[in-house]
């Protein structure tokens, strides 16, 4: 799943996609460059704070490795949502009635994200909802299917293939 992930980040966006904190190994098996950052194993917003710091872009693009049917189309509109220059952040938010909020399916500014969410970090916060109350935030709503975690064929509805 994971290589499916990054070819939707690569056909949305062009250029590379690479894994936070895979072993060499997943690294080889799946043909991806895997990078290590100083704050592995410290919690989600560590391993924003590192993509960022690791980033040579101006927009960083997160996704986890288990949320295959996050098409290019899908990065794409949160990516436009950073054309407002006032947009800090762009997050994937599913459901009507208790809406939930996929901040590692998220487009980031780096330059106006990363200095606040380090002051965060270093002041003890591991959560990504946690560290992002200065920044201006764009919600954009899709559909369940579209953001739910595959982690067994158990997971898929159909039981077949992604």
């Amino acid at each position: 799943m994971a290589k499916i992930v990054a070819n939707n980040l690569r056909s949305a966006f062009g250029g590379t996609a690479q894994l936070i904190g895979a072993d060499q190994q997943s690294s080889l098996e799946l043909g991806l460059e895997t990078f290590i950052g100083s704050r592995e194993g410290n919690g989600p917003l560590a391993a924003v704070v590192d993509a960022m710091e690791h980033a040579e872009q101006l927009i960083v693009a997160v996704a986890p490795n288990d949320t295959p049917f996050f098409s290019p189309m899908n990065f794409r509109a949160l990516l436009a949502k950073l054309e407002d220059s006032s947009i800090d952040v762009a997050v994937a938010v599913s459901g009507t009635e208790s809406p939930q909020t996929h901040w590692l399916l998220s487009v980031w500014r780096k330059e106006s994200c990363l200095p606040k969410l380090l002051v965060e970090y270093e002041r003890g916060v591991r959560s990504v909802h946690g560290a992002v109350k200065d920044l201006h935030i764009a919600l954009v709503s899709f559909d369940a299917n579209l953001v739910r975690n595959v982690n067994a064929v158990s997971d898929l509805s159909d039981r077949g293939t992604i």
